[in-house]
Formats: C-alpha cells, structure tokens, sequence
C-alpha cells in the first residue's frame, strides 16, 4: 500500500461524477487513476468541487466506486458555474419559480430521488415509468445507459458530505476537466489557508499554444486556470516530454516558476486474448475500413481526412477495394459547417461513415477488425487512441503534432500536419497494397510494449511524491 507524505491523497473526483456517455481520454485517464489509488492507497479520501461554497466536499466509497465505473452521473441542474466565469442567466429568479419554469426537470428530478430512495421495489418502478416519457434525447446520456437501462442521477444534496477538512499533511490531486469543474482561485485560496500539498496532471497546453482551434471562452478558461495551477502546484504531472518542454516553456513565458515537473505517460488496457467476437456496426466489413477514434473537433484532422477522403473517391481508390473511413467520436465544437457539409455530400455518404455512444466492447471491434488506424491531430498531448490501435497489433497513420511523433514515431509513420498530399499519398498505398503497411504491424507486435493503466498509475502517484510503502 502507499500513502502520502505523512497523510493522506484526496482524489478530486468531480469530473468523473460529472460525465456522461462513452469517456474521452482525459476522463477515461481520470477514471483509472482514482480506481487504482482506491485499490492500492492506504489513506486515499474522494470528493467533490461543490461550487455553491466553493469548497470539496467527501463523498461515500460506495458513490466514488459508481462515478468511477461510469455506472452514474451527479445532476448539477440549477448549479452555478464553478470556474465564476459565468452566471445562469435565470439566478435572479426565485428558486421556486426557477422549479416551475423548468417543469421538465423539476419533475425528473424529483421522481429520480424517490426512484433511488425507494425502500420498495415497486415504488422504485413507479417513479421509472413515471419518467420514462419525460426522458428526452437531451437528458437520456444521463438518465439512461446505451442499453436503456437506468443509471443513478443523484443530486449532490444526495452524494455530498462534509467539507474536507484539508491539512498540511494532506495531498489535493486533480486530474480531471479542473478548468471545467473546479474553481482554481477557491483552490489556491485553500491551499494559502490550510497548506496542502497540490499536484496536478497536465494532459497538455493545447487552448494555450494553439487557441485558434477553441472559442474564446474555452481559452480563457484554461488560461486562467493553468496560470494559478502552475504557480500553487508543488508537482505538476506531465504525461509525455513534450508536454513537460510545453509547460517549461509557457511557464516562462508569463513568468510563473513552477516548483517540479515530472513526466508519467498514461496507460492502456490491454485487449482480452481471445475477445468474443462482436458483430460490427451495419455496412462494415473486416479489413475494409480505416478507423480514426476521436472527439469531433478542429485539430485532430477530420476536415483534413475528409478532403483526402474525397480525392481518393475521385481517383477509384476506395470503391476499388470497397473500402471505408470510419469516424468514431462524440460531437465536440466549432464544427457545426463541417458536419453541415458532410450531411449534404451524397458523395461520400456511402463510404464515410460516423459513429457515436459506442460501448468499449463494440470499439475494440472496430480496432481489430480495421485495416488499420489514422490520426490526424494537428497537436496531441498523448494520443491514447494511438496505444489503443498499437495494443491490437494495427498499424497508424499519424500525424507528428505535439507528442505524436514522440509516441507513435517508433512504429508508424508520421506525416505532416496538415500535409495533404502526404496524408493521401500514404491512405492510397495502404488501401490498395495491404502489404505495404505489414512491416509496421510486425514491428508493434515484435517491439512495441503495452504501459498498463497499473503501471501508469503507479508511475503517476510515484511522480506525484506519493510514497510507496
């Protein structure tokens, strides 16, 4: 077992509580450091930012062990915004009218806490069918799993306990959306009052370096809080060596000195064996797509595939092998024209095909059964999809953005970012000459060696000054 320096590991868990649908790869991150520092840390407390007192709260073992698994989601309906940047437009309103007003919700709300409290199997389904009309699209990622199957969505009223009492003894960790979620002015402040340690996993500085690709307000967000993180943190976690040389070098930009920083790459699950095969999604066949795995936005590249994707129709190639492109993600921002295009082009409708919510069973599917994988990014901090495809066998496409090169170069090719001739040159000869992307396949399986999420986690907490007893 391991404990902190001389007290104990308070696990900042609100980006976990907070998620809904199939995890991101900051959140899938998140989720398997708090369940390996549940496993293995000796004094190991979980909370949650409450941004009504500003302040962590604990929450039950139980409760963690739910939001870690992604099995519920906390309902912060009618909460105001952690960060302060912004203010619900209705505060003003008196909260009962709020409740009226918001009818929909109101009434979802209120089922969902008999529904969970229910000492009564019966009055438990009642309430179910009671909200299952009201449930729409909107709230159905955290209402319902993929199955339709309910999920817990308890209010925090339900899931919050006392304050944390923070001592100099004790470790604050974040590796979540704490830009998102948590208030680093409330945080700094705690740290100044009480003395806390604070160590803080930097996925990367992208908002940062290139904040052409985010809205304004995105960019201030993780402006303001990597400005106040860096400069309280005593450790601050990098997951490759070019996030840590980013982090150096903003660091000195606006002048922060930053106490340590230490680099722990993030991990992967290894695939099953002898995985049960899953019938693919309609319309796909085996060895007969390229698969790119990621949220839709600006700089991983999809625009770039799809102009690529179109000169090779053009060209026969991907009709020649009756071959696909495969998009797998949820909606990011800033995409609203490309998605408008691509609905509107007959064109590659047949061959282009985007998939969303789709569970970790069917996605290791879809990587074994690609022809290989592609990404495009034009700057990644890591890259997990990438050790995702490599732990299969597959071979990548990828681009040498940010820490790309760095993860990927070993075993792939990288190209360009935004090299388009280079990126259609390489799909062309890898959809019709299979061969030509063998050695890489046989390179992965001879030399490329799989970090687990154990050790990655061991590694970060390690990092972290978290010792090992």
């Amino acid at each position: 077992m391991a404990e902190a320096p001389g007290g104990r590991v308070v696990f900042d868990l609100t980006s976990a509580a907070r998620w809904s649908g199939p995890p991101v790869g900051i959140v899938r991150a998140h989720r398997e450091l708090a369940a390996w520092a549940s496993a293995h840390l000796s004094d190991v407390a979980f909370a949650i930012f409450d941004p009504r007192d500003m302040r962590f709260h604990h929450i039950t073992r139980s409760d963690a062990d739910a939001f870690i698994a992604g099995a519920a989601t906390l309902n912060l309906w009618n909460m105001p915004d952690a960060t302060g940047a912004r203010a619900r437009r209705s505060a003003w309103l008196p909260s009962w009218l709020y409740a009226l007003l918001q009818g929909r919700r109101t009434w979802l709300r209120l089922w969902e806490r008999v529904r969970l409290a229910a000492r009564w199997p019966w009055l438990a389904r009642l309430a179910d069918v009671l909200q299952r009309p009201v449930i729409t699209h909107r709230y159905a990622s955290s209402m319902l799993n993929a199955d339709g199957a309910r999920r817990p969505f308890p209010t925090p009223d339900m899931v919050l306990g006392e304050a944390v009492a923070f001592t100099p003894t004790d470790t604050l960790v974040a590796t979540g959306f704490g830009w998102n979620h948590t208030n680093i002015a409330a945080i700094s402040d705690a740290k100044r009052a009480d003395g806390f340690r604070f160590v803080v996993l930097c996925y990367d500085l992208i908002p940062l370096l290139l904040p052409h690709y985010f809205e304004p307000r995105g960019h201030a967000q993780m402006q303001r809080y990597w400005d106040q993180a860096l400069a309280i943190a005593d450790v601050v976690v990098a997951n490759a060596e070019a996030v840590g040389r980013d982090i150096a070098a903003y660091a000195k930009d606006v002048g922060v000195a930053v106490r340590a920083v230490h680099v722990a790459p993030l991990g992967a699950d290894p695939p099953l064996a002898e995985a049960p095969t899953r019938p693919l999604p309609a319309g796909l066949q085996a060895g007969r797509y390229a698969l790119f795995v990621s949220t839709i936005e600006p700089r991983k590249g999809h625009e770039l595939l799809y102009r690529v994707w179109r000169r090779l129709l053009a060209a026969g190639v991907p009709q020649g092998r009756g071959f696909q492109l495969v998009f797998v993600g949820r909606p990011g921002w800033m995409m609203e024209t490309f998605d408008q295009t691509l609905a509107a082009d007959a064109e590659v409708a047949a061959s282009l095909k985007r998939l969303e919510r789709v569970d970790d069973a069917v996605l290791d599917q879809l990587y074994r059964q690609s022809a290989f994988c592609l990404y495009p990014s034009a700057y990644e901090g890591y890259g997990l999809p990438v050790i995702e495809a490599f732990a299969r066998g597959k071979a990548v496409l990828a681009s040498d953005g940010g820490a790309l090169a760095e993860v990927a170069g070993p075993f792939s090719p990288v190209l360009g970012v935004g090299d388009e001739d280079a990126w259609f040159a390489a799909m062309k000869q890898w959809i019709e000459d299979p061969a030509v992307s063998a050695p890489y396949e046989q390179g992965i399986r001879e030399r490329f060696q799989l970090i687990t999420w154990a050790e990655a986690a061991r590694r970060f907490f390690e990092a972290a000054g978290v010792s090992m007893v």
